[in-house]
């Protein structure tokens, strides 16, 4: 049978790296530098536009995020795309973020957390980011795979009426964290309606091309 352990013996080896556990830094009485799980801030904009990234990758690979998406589809139903009315089971339906994108989301979370003088960390963005979709603050189109890359690639307006969620919540608390150029954006994709677009599935953008 094996001893039982003696924690009370046991001699812990003298560590370089210490830790401040109430604030979650680690810190040597060897070296000037303190490494926080948390800022405050970004040395540059490269920093700041690749925490977003990092942050949005996290969010997407999430099972809460994935749940988000089945719950759209299999439970309430959206399984068509809103330009063609194709049904998922003839084609591949993507569920698409229209205002905010999701980069737009993540962008407003950090910047406001920047101007409150808080500390956050990629985790506490993404959480807050998944809490939007869960609080029904994003909105969202449920699109053909290839007319959602339309969209993306720039030929693809997408009406204001085919917007599903309460994205106007979002607008209402975050759009004071966002510059002039991703509000004239937004602005643009709620200038669109229905009226200034004329598709069906047998007639959408690019449909014949190279037939």
């Amino acid at each position: 049978m094996t001893d039982s352990l003696d924690l009370n013996k046991i001699k812990m080896p003298d560590e370089v790296i210490k830790s401040n556990v109430e604030n979650l830094e680690l810190f040597s009485d060897t070296h000037p530098f303190r490494l926080s799980l948390r800022i405050t801030s970004f040395e540059s904009e490269a920093d700041f536009n690749k925490f977003i990234k990092s942050v949005e990758s996290t969010v997407r690979r999430s099972i809460e995020y994935k749940m988000w998406k089945q719950y759209i589809i299999e439970v309430l139903g959206i399984t068509t795309c809103m330009i063609t009315q194709e049904k998922m089971d003839e084609c591949t339906i993507e569920v698409h973020h229209h205002i905010p994108s999701l980069y737009l989301a993540v962008k407003a979370l950090v910047n406001k957390k920047i101007s409150n003088h808080e500390e956050f960390s990629t985790f506490d963005i993404a959480l807050e980011t998944i809490e939007l979709h869960f609080a029904n603050k994003i909105g969202y189109v449920t699109l053909l795979k290839s007319m959602h890359e339309k969209f993306h690639n720039g030929y693809l307006p997408i009406p204001k009426e085919y917007i599903k969620g309460d994205y106007m919540s979002f607008l209402n608390e975050y759009s004071k964290y966002l510059d002039d150029e991703d509000l004239e954006n937004i602005n643009l994709r709620l200038a669109t309606y229905e009226t200034d677009c004329d598709w069906s599935a047998k007639n959408y953008p690019g449909q014949n091309v190279g037939g």
